[in-house]
């Protein structure tokens, strides 16, 4: 193991390693600013008087009142967008036009504050008609919008990127093997432009009826041998195999669940102490603030359950390919192009991380190996 991360180390450099540290730091700091900027925000339209002008106008409308805020919250919050677009900058990874950035922020934000809009004003609204029925009504909210969601992933990568089909005979051969032999049907192969406006490199399996398509951003392509590609693709096969797309589904539509009956507890508990009615429309920053918070927590119970996942893949990956070196040629090529740090402080891989540290993996890798022979 000491000679693997020597190598990774090695293949960051010294420059590499204080940039991946630096973006764990920027991670973390990141974290607590939408925090901070989530509270203020909420404390502005209450102390202000927003909520209750806008309910008022609104006609106590709360899907029109949640696109205002949320809206409102788009433009509050655009300096923490550009801080994510400002560490690419500094770590050297962003390779956009500043109009380019812009553009894409307005498409991903209409589109956030639309889905979002729909997610809250329902919600509410089923809260505030029926108040008995609150437990029922955010079930059917967080599991419909959580289908939502996984229907759209598909469209959301080619409204960010450019795709076409993957022309490649020699890694068309090797991706069409590890779908036969873990039993899985191949529906396309393609190729994602994200070269021209990142440097990082991904892959991704994707489901499309009746079978799933491979994309491959061009970076990692570039990067990688065909047989290390196999192994990241036989990696996401392992997802496949486990339904950990529906598990996540699954795991996702509880989070908001329980996110959406806090920010009903919240209403029912704050909205008194600022004047409010718990069933006002202008109560509705309370609720958003309520689920936001219970997200927030949630997240960090997800995220282990993701590493979970992860290291089940790999055991998979492992199990279809037997190649522990492309596992590890793989894995430093995304370290590098990710500038990820292969051994993070522990607290910070807690709390911030979906996927283990890349030492904790290699561990993982090696034990199964060890124990395989």
């Amino acid at each position: 193991m000491a000679d693997v991360l020597k190598q990774i180390y090695a293949e960051l450099g010294e420059d590499g390693i204080k940039k991946a540290r630096w973006q764990e730091r920027m991670r973390a700091a990141g974290f607590l600013l939408q925090l901070l900027f989530l509270l203020v925000y909420v404390t502005l339209w209450l102390v202000a008087g927003w909520a209750e002008a806008t309910a008022r106008w609104s006609g106590e409308n709360p899907w029109l009142l949640a696109l205002l805020f949320l809206a409102g919250e788009a433009v509050f919050t655009l300096p923490l967008s550009y801080l994510s677009r400002w560490v690419e900058l500094r770590l050297g990874t962003n390779r956009q036009s500043f109009g380019g950035w812009v553009l894409d922020w307005l498409k991903n934000s209409a589109l956030n504050v639309v889905l979002m809009s729909l997610l809250f004003g329902t919600a509410f609204a089923l809260y505030q008609r029926w108040p008995g029925g609150a437990f029922l009504g955010a079930l059917a909210v967080s599991a419909a919008f959580a289908l939502v969601l996984f229907a759209l992933q598909p469209l959301v990568l080619r409204m960010n990127y450019k795709t076409e089909p993957l022309e490649d005979p020699e890694l068309r051969a090797k991706i069409t093997a590890v779908f036969e032999k873990a039993g899985v049907p191949l529906k396309g192969l393609f190729l994602v432009r994200a070269g021209e406006k990142t440097s990082r490199g991904n892959a991704a399996v994707i489901p499309k009826a009746g079978g799933y398509e491979v994309v491959f951003y061009d970076n990692l392509l570039e990067a990688l041998d065909p047989d290390a590609l196999a192994f990241v693709v036989a990696h996401e096969l392992g997802h496949v195999k486990h339904r950990d797309i529906y598990r996540s589904l699954v795991a996702f539509s509880v989070l908001l669940f329980l996110a959406l009956l806090s920010g009903q507890a919240a209403v029912q508990l704050l909205a008194p102490g600022v004047g409010l009615e718990p069933t006002s429309v202008a109560a509705l920053p309370l609720f958003y603030l309520g689920v936001m918070l219970a997200f927030m927590v949630g997240s960090i119970f997800m995220n282990a359950y993701s590493r979970a996942r992860e290291y089940a893949a790999d055991r998979f990956a492992f199990e279809l390919t037997g190649d522990l070196a492309a596992f590890e040629r793989s894995f430093t090529v995304l370290a590098k192009q990710n500038y990820a740090d292969p051994d993070p402080p522990a607290w910070v891989e807690f709390l911030l991380h979906s996927h283990p540290s890349i030492k904790h993996r290699w561990e993982a890798g090696r034990r199964y190996f060890m124990t395989e022979s």
